[in-house]
């Protein structure tokens, strides 16, 4: 089960206009826990936007994973992703409610005089992921006549994209000019990246170049320009001490945990599946076993049933015959795709198939369910045990919202399609090997399990990666090896997922929805809390709609 971090899901766009308004009957409809910026402290604020970007940030991420089969979708693209979404109204609110309107305070004192250029600094920065995810799911959202606290834009219009995007631009440069002001009065406490100026310098870089990607369908020219010069500067996140993660902690406090281990281990039994596809990945579809498969599944159990009767009342698709909406076995790739289960491997990765919305069985204590990353849960070392609150790393998980692992594969895509100076295949391969690192390396006690991988399992793992991209006979095939691999590396991510999936088409072997019904989402649908209350901001046709960016054919992906 997936939570609604944010509760104040009250009035949007009123909301986000009115909060700032001085007139008596208007400031009732203030966040009583925001206050207006003649009162604010701007140190505690910023923290503010920190805490509201992580929930922002797990919402979108929430969404986008469900859709590209990072996570496991109940139901058709349409039931999941209508008007109510949850993940949605929440990312929407907090946006608004939350980020922008805080961002807005604290640029605001710093233009006063006070010196806050670094707190306005990060403000922009993080203001500028959050508009981009915004067009991103979207498409036309409000921002000029947002927040502006006018009584006559309490229905604020949508901007162009483009031009929310070109915003967000705006947004990283600003950001690099307030860290070079001479005269600064930085914060005492900064909970992503300590008041190190340096890393979140390489975070805009790093921000730039994901925003250059994305426009690489609509402006390959421009794009390619940027990027090249943004190589040539070589300030990009490009070690793990660089990486931009939302840390979750352990405590007394249920709620700081990480959201997929509160989901499932403080319930004592899994709330969730795992998703099909993504086990099979791991365990599978190579031929060998993907090192990082122990750390991202937990597997309570190490079989599946044998008893027919009990198949039936715990994995009721067992003895169906493959959906005719599944491509034959040879057709995408040599290795079938999953359905129901991965009872080839006959040891216990029990998940669901995309889009299956059956009934839930009693098989809560028998599912896969999250490892240890990155939701800081339990490593896999055959154990096969149920989980209990407590296990693993008590939920000291991260949320991977910029690594250095993504920045290598976003390097070798643009090397791919718009001939920059570095070699797709380098960039490749370093993409992998850092994740992995990444993965086994959030580990802190190896020494005390037996399974764990070691440099010859990885090497063996990557030099097969390699042959698949050597054996690759066009640009668009490297594509989608690249693509597979950098999908991989974004569990916990699936906002940089169903970009790159809309982008690139890749990984272009996805495990087709199983009712074989409804079109992927190449936007998202407002949510109702946006359409019920703004009369000019008119909710689109459908799921078929596709953001500025996005030029690929209608049905290109499923």
């Amino acid at each position: 089960m997936k939570k609604i971090k944010n509760n104040i899901i009250w009035l949007f766009a009123m909301v986000i206009v009115l909060s700032s308004c001085e007139t008596t009957e208007l400031d009732l409809l203030n966040d009583p826990n925001s206050p207006p910026p003649e009162s604010i402290d701007v140190n505690f604020t910023l923290n503010s936007i920190e805490l509201n970007f992580s929930e922002f940030f797990e919402s979108t991420t929430s969404a986008g994973a469900d859709a590209v089969r990072l996570e496991y979708m109940f139901d058709t693209y349409e039931a999941n992703f209508n008007n109510t979404n949850a993940d949605l109204s929440g990312a929407w609110t907090t946006a608004y409610a939350g980020i922008l309107k805080d961002v807005e305070a604290v640029i605001r004192l710093s233009d006063e005089g006070n010196d806050f250029f670094v707190q306005a600094g990060i403000a922009r920065i993080l203001r500028a992921y959050t508009l981009m995810t915004l067009v991103d799911y979207f498409g036309p959202v409000p921002l000029s006549e947002a927040l502006q606290g006018d009584v006559g834009l309490t229905f604020p219009t949508t901007d162009a994209p483009e031009d929310v995007y070109a915003a967000a631009l705006q947004d990283l440069n600003d950001a690099i000019a307030d860290f070079g002001k001479t005269t600064l009065n930085p914060p005492s406490t900064d909970l992503l990246y300590n008041v190190d100026l340096s890393k979140w310098t390489k975070l805009v870089n790093t921000l730039k170049l994901k925003y250059y990607l994305n426009l690489r369908l609509v402006n390959q020219a421009l794009a390619a320009t940027e990027i090249q010069d943004l190589i040539t500067e070589d300030d990009f996140i490009s070690t793990p001490d660089d990486n931009f993660l939302w840390r979750a902690v352990s405590s007394n406090l249920p709620q700081s945990r990480h959201q997929y281990y509160i989901d499932e281990y403080l319930a004592a039994s899994t709330g969730d599946y795992i998703s099909n596809y993504l086990m099979w990945t791991l365990a599978v579809e190579k031929g060998i076993e993907d090192p990082r498969l122990r750390y991202y599944v937990y597997r309570q159990v190490d079989a599946f049933p044998s008893d027919p009767a009990t198949l039936d009342n715990e994995i009721s698709c067992w003895n169906d015959p493959r959906p005719s909406t599944y491509p034959p076995v040879d057709a995408i790739s040599p290795v079938p795709l999953p359905f129901c289960s991965l009872f080839g491997r006959g040891d216990g990765y029990w998940g669901r198939d995309h889009g299956d919305n059956q009934g839930i069985p009693p098989d809560n204590a028998k599912r896969a369910t999250y490892g240890v990353y990155p939701a800081g849960g339990k490593f896999d070392d055959n154990d096969a045990e149920d989980i209990d609150p407590g296990d693993g790393l008590d939920g000291a998980g991260i949320w991977p919202i910029m690594t250095d692992s993504f920045v290598f594969f976003m390097r070798a895509e643009a090397a791919l399609f718009l001939g920059t100076t570095d070699d797709a295949r380098t960039m490749y391969e370093n993409g992998i090997r850092a994740s992995i690192a990444n993965v086994t390396g959030f580990l802190p006690n190896p020494g005390d399990f037996t399974n764990i991988p070691d440099s010859g399992d990885i090497d063996d793992y990557v030099d097969e990666a390699l042959n698949l991209y050597d054996a690759a006979a066009s640009d668009d095939d490297r594509m989608d090896v690249i693509g597979k691999e950098y999908w991989i590396s974004l569990f916990g991510n699936g906002v940089e997922a169903y970009n790159l999936y809309r982008r690139t088409g890749a990984p272009n072997n996805l495990q087709p929805t199983l009712l074989g019904t409804g079109s992927f989402p190449r936007s998202f649908l407002y949510p109702n809390v946006v359409v019920d209350r703004n009369p000019n901001i008119q909710q689109k046709p459908d799921l078929t709609v596709q953001t500025f960016w996005d030029n690929n054919p209608a049905g290109f992906i499923q």
